[in-house]
């Protein structure tokens, strides 16, 4: 690990100190203990880390002010913050990942993640999550919680939360142009560049985040009254025929199809809740429901096929998701 930016008595510019790390120099079997065991951000791991191919990884970081810029490119991995870990740690900022190549997918406290090539997401580390990423570039910004507390009011809602490519597009920019002028950016500059970066996260949320009191448009109607149908219909094998809920909502293929355009169709968004429900009955530990049981209840094929689709939405299988609920439930403290 290097840093750049201190000393150098006869350069007269102040330039913002860099943190390098870098496996490029190590033998293969050595690199991913040396970046598990790094001093960044923090002298312990936050993460509980597997690496899903052969490790890899660049990093470059700068303090912008209060805000912790980094630039980094890392092979895929499983990455995994338990309760415990929560519990067993005074580390508690909020993390905005910006996708700039590659993909990442999995459950964040019970919200669904999947982030795609120019959007981010946000992390509360005061929270559990597990979630699979491949090879990807991303740039990472810390937040002090006290510090996105006051700028974006109640977090209670950003863990988890991504904001889609159109309103992510201004951060991007900014990322982008600091990625490119770390290496020649005076110390002067960052403070300012911190609080442009908390600003521009601002605007994203506040373009994403529910407005109160909008008024309801023929579209968000319609769609409300499509999901009450399909809901209805979640713990039947079939799941509803497109053409008998345009004939009982009374509308076309093609404004049922735009009404669930922001979830990626109809039959999407279909899937999403037979997982979500498939989430919420691997959940209840006191029950433990058969795995076979809930797909045959929710409308999957069988076992197998819950299994699939579980692991490509929630970047876990259920029974992985059982362990995990059963390990965080095993360091609670006992009731009375």
């Amino acid at each position: 690990m290097t840093i750049d930016g201190l000393g150098g008595g006869s350069r007269s510019r102040d330039l913002i100190p860099l943190l390098h790390f870098s496996t490029d120099d190590l033998p293969q079997e050595e690199r991913y203990r040396a970046w598990y065991l790094r001093d960044w951000p923090r002298a312990e791991p936050i993460y509980r880390t597997e690496p899903i191919e052969p490790f890899d990884t660049r990093w470059v970081s700068a303090q912008l002010g209060p805000v912790m810029f980094a630039r980094v490119e890392i092979t895929a991995m499983r990455w995994e913050r338990r309760l415990a870990d929560v519990r067993n740690s005074d580390f508690d900022p909020i993390i905005v990942s910006m996708m700039k190549a590659g993909e990442a997918h999995g459950d964040f406290d019970g919200r669904a993640l999947r982030e795609t090539p120019g959007t981010f997401h946000f992390h509360d580390l005061a929270r559990r999550s597990l979630h699979v990423s491949t090879g990807s570039l991303t740039y990472n910004l810390v937040l002090p919680r006290e510090l996105a507390i006051n700028r974006f009011g109640p977090i209670g809602d950003l863990h988890g939360l991504v904001v889609p490519e159109k309103e992510a597009r201004l951060a991007f920019a900014l990322a982008e142009q600091v990625s490119d002028m770390l290496t020649d950016m005076d110390a002067d500059q960052a403070e300012s560049l911190g609080r442009m970066f908390v600003e521009t996260l601002a605007v994203a949320l506040a373009a994403v985040r529910p407005r109160t009191r909008s008024p309801v448009s023929a579209e968000l109607a319609l769609r409300r009254r499509a999901v009450e149908r399909i809901d209805q219909r979640l713990g039947v094998r079939d799941d509803p025929a497109i053409e008998d809920l345009c004939r009982t909502l009374g509308t076309t293929r093609r404004k049922l199809f735009a009404a669930f355009h922001g979830d990626g169709g109809v039959r999407a968004y279909i899937l999403t809740q037979r997982l979500e429900r498939s989430r919420q009955a691997l959940a209840d530990l006191d029950r433990v429901e058969a795995i076979a049981t809930i797909a045959h209840r929710l409308g999957f094929a069988d076992a197998a096929h819950l299994s699939r689709a579980f692991r490509n939405h929630y970047g876990m299988t259920p029974s992985q998701y059982r362990q995990l609920l059963r390990a965080d439930r095993e360091m609670l403290p006992p009731e009375g």
